[in-house]
């Protein structure tokens, strides 16, 4: 799950990423016959079928980037242009495996255990820990940080077999949502293939979890653990909490072990106690991360979206169905042509950009909820965000470059190169309309994004990755 932050934590996050550089290589469109093999199951839109075909397209192309066949692998979050390199965000991964199980065709299940084994394969293969925890983030294909004395990774797997967490980018850490999306993943898969491995990893991660319970006031599981693998995050995240709530349900569905009902209302607990009755939305969670901060205390600096959304998708506590309104009543904006929500409040007062994951989430939750009304907004945000998809995010490339050593992405100003395949026409998602602050020291930008994308599918499907 993405980190979510106080408003003045300093830690460097896998959303805090640099200005995006132009690129100039067409994109290349895939054929018909391509797209019928991607018809969705269950499309809420009949003008959504062949956007999420588009989708799917480019979710492949990203899967193959510098592995084929089969192979477990993960998939590069962003272009290559991002200046992120090969990295693999754990909860991007985890969207991308709830993504092809929103339509389980069988080619769609093979991919989504081609990225559940490698999740899988990286849990069983940490340098340091053996307690089923997952890093932030893992090298999808070769790089080189930044130099020609810079790390090199050859791909997710070491030179000494072990798992390639990026550390040179201070993606080391284990974050309690990150944990629970990739959870929520490998959970799911056992549904669709009643294959014990992926419900074992899914209890090693609850059980990491569950040892995070933090000593605060407002309770509920903490944050997680910073790059160094042990300092503890003082702060807890409602999103956060969401998402470990619902895989702990899922867990109890499966396992029909009770615990993990306890389990899952400590952090049910901690989301009601966010709630602000008077505004009619969630705060964020809570103050810590930053010594001068006290944990015990809530954030109100800084209202997101996503929890507004997720709780309706995770806990689905009516009484709070209307805290998706205030993200649709306070968070609209409308940038480059395109309409939709942006990601909190800070964000809001300081640009128009749209935050397109956002629309998904938003859309997605109208539609579980089902009043008068929410299809048709759900059903213009959908659309808002196929507009992104047919105009933003041109030129831009993923995998293997003219490099002689593996075709590995290295930074172009110390003579490496980033340029790779194009990307599909149309296909992937752009993160947002323009550069975002999101408020929570970290950003957004107008690049392809495998998270964004996933999102894009699961809503226009219908698919809630939380049940």
């Amino acid at each position: 799950m993405p980190t979510n932050l106080t408003a003045s934590a300093a830690t460097f996050d896998r959303r805090a990423l640099p200005a995006p550089r132009a690129a100039a290589a067409p994109r290349l469109a895939p054929e018909a016959a391509t797209l019928n093999a991607y018809a969705p199951r269950n499309v809420t839109d009949a003008a959504l079928t062949e956007p999420v075909g588009r989708a799917y397209h480019y979710l492949d192309v990203v899967q193959d980037a510098y592995v084929k066949g089969g192979e477990p692998r993960l998939l590069q979050s962003y272009n290559n242009e991002s200046e992120l390199l090969t990295t693999a965000f754990v909860y991007d991964n985890a969207l991308t495996v709830l993504a092809y199980l929103a339509n389980p065709a069988v080619a769609n299940v093979r991919r989504a255990r081609l990225v559940g084994d490698a999740l899988l394969w990286a849990q069983d293969h940490d340098e340091t820990y053996a307690d089923g925890r997952l890093r932030q983030a893992y090298a999808a294909g070769p790089m080189r940080f930044y130099g020609d004395d810079g790390a090199y990774f050859p791909g997710l797997k070491r030179a000494d077999g072990k798992a390639a967490h990026l550390w040179p980018f201070g993606f080391s850490g284990s974050s309690t949502g990150d944990q629970a999306w990739a959870g929520l993943a490998l959970a799911q898969l056992y549904v669709d293939t009643r294959i014990a491995k992926y419900l074992d990893g899914a209890i090693a991660l609850g059980l990491w979890i569950a040892e995070q319970r933090s000593p605060y006031r407002c309770g509920g599981y903490h944050g997680g653990v910073q790059p160094d693998g042990e300092t503890v995050q003082r702060w807890a995240s409602t999103e956060h909490n969401i998402d470990a709530y619902a895989l702990f349900d899922l867990l109890l569905k499966l396992t029909k072990d009770k615990t993990w009902a306890v389990r899952r209302e400590v952090a049910a607990t901690f989301v009601r106690t966010m709630w602000n009755r008077s505004a009619g939305h969630f705060w964020s969670g809570t103050l810590g991360g930053l010594d001068a901060e006290d944990p015990n205390e809530v954030n109100t600096g800084n209202v997101p979206e996503d929890v507004q959304a997720w709780e309706l998708l995770g806990l689905g506590d009516p009484r709070f169905d209307t805290a998706v309104d205030w993200s649709i009543g306070n968070l609209w904006t409308t940038d480059r042509g395109i309409s939709g929500v942006t990601y909190s409040s800070h964000a809001r007062a300081e640009s128009d950009a749209v935050w397109l994951e956002g629309n998904a989430h938003a859309a997605l939750a109208l539609r579980q909820r089902d009043k008068p009304g929410d299809a048709a907004r759900a059903r213009n945000l959908l659309r808002e965000t196929v507009r992104a998809q047919e105009s933003l995010g041109a030129g831009q490339t993923v995998g293997r470059t003219s490099d002689p050593r593996d075709g590995k992405l290295s930074q172009p100003g110390e003579g490496g190169s980033w340029t790779g395949t194009p990307l599909p026409t149309n296909g992937g998602i752009v993160a947002a309309t323009s550069p975002l602050d999101t408020g929570f020291a970290f950003g957004y930008f107008p690049r392809q994004h495998v998270g964004t994308t996933a999102w894009f599918l699961m809503a226009a499907q219908d698919f809630n990755p939380y049940r």
